[in-house]
């Protein structure tokens, strides 16, 4: 009776983890839809559409150019199919990261189930492999599920996990099927990221410890060299990027700190990203450091005798390496950078690795000593929940930025503003953008963005139409660029109680001036007029000749009936303009920042201008975060610079007060 109790315990533990496991899941792919957006984001501009745009007219060079310090080259086949046959929409991108995450599981399954071979219960095998997914799947790595862009840096962790299981597995084999596999993914780890060129470097080490004949360790040494000597041929250095040389010799504490940092990271996320998440993040990558080489010294003696585990540690020692590198290049932007959502993914699977190398114990252990093992886990579980949880968080002002930016992109507008949200430099994107445009490709060859410049000027029949509601709020001067002004209000088609998803402006000829996309989220319209229209509001641009006339705007939904209505175009109350810092154009001084909320950091750039106090979020890291209130008057000028990363600071609430004066 007493082992029938304690089988039930364990598969009812194994049915508790399982579910875990599933919401974990589950969680992540709701997070993936609600995040999905088809505009192409940050490095995607030059590292995507580019890449592709030259491969289509003939150069095969992009295939193995750099990408920053990368040589991208796996990541740039499925970039190919994605744009070829998918359309450009990557959605196909996004499902393939969410594929290598649950190959990532599945080899760890394989791995688990060797390491455990002598356990007989199968209940308890499947509560570590479980555990192991749900940890895999966890949404403190949303930047490289979500991001279409990302597959390589899942892929620079997966395949040096297999080239290091496969060479296990081969040391037993005497027959070179295993080998060649172990060879096949160590070669296939140098084009996905930098730290990839570390895999057959480490293999050639392991068959070293592992004594296999001096054939196979001639052939990972050759293919070591051979791959390292093609890398690093014409490469080059990236700029703004620091140096592990340097870092060591000018800061090594910081470097250290970094490392174990990273290491760290996913507890950091599960502790809510604070000052207490941090100080466990940091001893949590001690933990792992101290532990590895603990098991390290347990079988350095009789390496062969321990294979699984050895592969285990130098999967390990490559995250480490991988941590150290990142350190090295990016430790100049301050040891924060280390707990950012794309590194969690590295650092997740060198967790599941320790976790396997402790499932032997952790099986064995029973009564009073299985109780406290057990311990936490269950705490871990119910941390990664509510963090889980953060996957239904609604993304739909961040995907209506990158839409109206898209839109700028297609009307070619250099507005660095809007465009910053989706690429650091307007003029850069615009040049990326040029003949992706041209040939409708990606977001530019979908509705309601395709061939929207070419529609400009292009006249409207005019149809009986039902009236819209709505307004034209607000126009605005694009800084940099004086033939377009913003526009932003909102519109709803009460006869089908939608939100027209293109406003298109009309001039009294029918004539289209502009273009705009609903999507903005207007609460106060929601609550006047319909709660349907909670998204009514509409941002885009018109053509600044139009301001002060009255214009017709056209309201289309591809799924609904269209609308129309007039509207008056107000005049600019207020202009942005981009001037070179200098102290006598600033008006406004220490004095008007209030009381009690002032910054004390910089912005990202750590400018320093002679007369001129600068505030801003920068303080050791780009994750740093405040808000400044400032007492100023209509004419007042001061500067303002967001950054590193698109939106990154909110100029909207000062905007607005400025309107208000």
């Amino acid at each position: 009776m007493k082992t029938r109790s304690f089988l039930s315990k364990d598969k009812i533990l194994a049915v508790a983890v399982g579910v875990l496991a599933s919401l974990m899941f589950g969680l992540a792919v709701v997070g993936a839809f609600r995040s999905y957006s088809p505009v192409p984001f940050w490095d995607m501009w030059n590292g995507y559409l580019e890449f592709f745009v030259k491969v289509t007219e003939g150069d095969w060079s992009a295939w193995w150019a750099q990408h920053n310090e990368h040589r991208i080259v796996l990541a740039r086949l499925l970039f190919w199919a994605d744009l070829r046959w998918f359309g450009g929409a990557s959605w196909f991108l996004i499902a393939v990261n969410y594929v290598l995450v649950g190959l990532g599981a599945l080899v760890f399954w394989l791995i688990l189930r060797d390491a455990v071979a002598a356990e007989k219960s199968t209940a308890n095998k499947a509560v570590l492999g479980l555990f192991i997914t749900a940890w895999l799947f966890l949404w403190m790595q949303h930047e490289n599920l979500t991001w279409a862009f990302q597959s390589q840096f899942i892929l620079a962790q997966l395949l040096p996990l297999c080239a290091l299981y496969w060479l296990h597995k081969s040391v037993a084999n005497i027959h070179s099927r295993y080998f060649l596999v172990a060879c096949s993914f160590g070669l296939a780890s140098v084009g996905t990221m930098a730290n990839g060129i570390l895999s057959l470097p480490l293999m050639c080490c392991y068959a070293l410890l592992t004594r296999q004949s001096a054939v196979r360790v001639g052939v990972l040494a050759a293919l070591s060299v051979v791959t390292l000597y093609y890398y690093f041929h014409d490469y080059q250095t990236v700029a703004h990027h620091g140096s592990l040389t340097l870092a060591l010799k000018e800061n090594p504490y910081g470097l250290i700190q970094y490392v174990l940092l990273y290491l760290g990271s996913p507890f950091y996320w599960l502790l809510g990203q604070g000052a207490f998440g941090k100080s466990i993040a940091f001893l949590a990558g001690l933990f792992l450091v101290i532990s590895s080489a603990w098991f390290a010294i347990k079988i350095i003696r009789q390496p062969s005798q321990a294979t699984l585990q050895l592969a285990l540690l130098f999967f390990i020692l490559y995250i480490g390496g991988t941590a150290l590198g990142t350190a090295g290049g990016r430790l100049i932007f301050g040891v924060d950078q280390a707990l950012g959502s794309r590194y969690t993914t590295p650092t997740l699977m060198a967790w599941a690795a320790l976790l396997v190398l402790y499932a032997p114990a952790l099986l064995a252990a029973g009564g009073v000593k299985r109780k406290i093992l057990l311990f936490p886990f269950a705490v871990l579980a119910l941390l990664m929940i509510p963090l889980q949880l953060k996957a239904l968080q609604s993304q739909d002002e961040g995907l209506f930025e990158r839409r109206i930016a898209a839109l700028a992109l297609e009307l070619r507008i250099k507005d660095q503003r809007q465009i910053g949200s989706i690429y650091p430099s307007a003029a850069a994107a615009l040049s990326f953008a040029e003949k992706p445009s041209a040939d409708n490709l990606s977001i530019f060859g979908m509705y309601p963005f395709r061939d929207a410049r070419g529609q400009l000027g292009t006249t409207i029949r005019q149809l009986a139409l039902p009236a819209c509601q709505g307004a034209l709020d607000e126009v605005e001067a694009v800084d940099g660029d004086t033939r377009f002004v913003r526009v932003r209000g909102w519109m709803f088609n009460p006869a089908s109680k939608s939100v027209p998803q293109l406003v298109r402006l009309l001039d009294d000829q029918g004539k289209v001036v502009g273009h705009a996309l609903s999507g903005a989220t207007r609460s106060d319209v929601a609550e006047a007029i319909d709660k349907k229209a909670i998204q009514a509001g509409y941002r885009g641009y018109l053509l600044s000749d139009q301001m002060g006339k009255v214009l017709i705007l056209h309201g289309e939904n591809l799924a609904d009936s269209s609308c129309r209505m007039q509207a008056s175009v107000p005049v600019l109350a207020f202009s942005l303009t981009t001037a070179k810092p200098s102290a006598k154009s600033v008006t406004v001084n220490s004095a008007n920042v209030l009381a009690g909320n002032q910054w004390s950091g910089s912005d990202y750039a750590q400018s320093a201008i002679e007369g001129v106090q600068v505030y801003g979020s920068f303080i050791s890291a780009d994750a740093d975060v405040g808000t400044i209130s400032l007492r100023i008057k209509l004419g007042d000028r001061i500067f303002y610079r967001s950054g590193p990363t698109g939106g990154g600071l909110s100029f909207s609430k000062f905007l607005a007060l400025v309107s208000r004066l």
